[in-house]
């Protein structure tokens, strides 16, 4: 599995982590019961500190995305794909109203918000879950 990560991003690293597992998840491109790598694995395919990669495991375990098996590694908890989903959306929620605010303040009128949405959706093309899947993650060796 391999993650993206943006240092210059303003979200710290951790979670782009967490955030990139999620979408994975919620995608199926990860699928329940499915190992994911270990902390070394994960901070070597990556170039991050492995308690950068621990960090976001550790959160990924508190939410209940994904549990430990003693010395058999972390695996993708039953019902991670249907929580990553409803997490994953709450948190893309939240980033909208927070844009619409920041439209707002600048002046941006709700007719010129709705005319530029449904541009930016004219001109992304819709992207089918196993096409992003494999660009964003590939299985890596063990």
């Amino acid at each position: 599995m391999m993650i993206r990560v943006d240092p210059g991003a303003s979200a710290p690293v951790f979670q782009q982590i967490v955030n990139e597992v999620k979408s994975a998840i919620a995608r199926g491109a990860i699928m329940p019961g499915e190992a994911i790598p270990s902390v070394r694995q994960m901070a070597a395919d990556t170039l991050l500190n492995p308690n950068t990669v621990a960090k976001a495991y550790r959160e990924l375990e508190r939410e209940g995305i994904v549990y430990t098996r003693r010395g058999l590694g972390l695996f993708v908890a039953e019902r991670a794909g249907p929580l990553a989903r409803s997490r994953r959306r709450e948190e893309l929620d939240d980033r909208l109203r927070r844009f619409i605010a920041e439209a707002r303040r600048a002046g941006m009128t709700t007719a010129e918000l709705r005319a530029r949405i449904e541009s930016a959706l004219r001109e992304t093309p819709p992207e089918s879950p196993a096409r992003t899947a494999a660009e964003s993650l590939r299985r890596a060796p063990r």
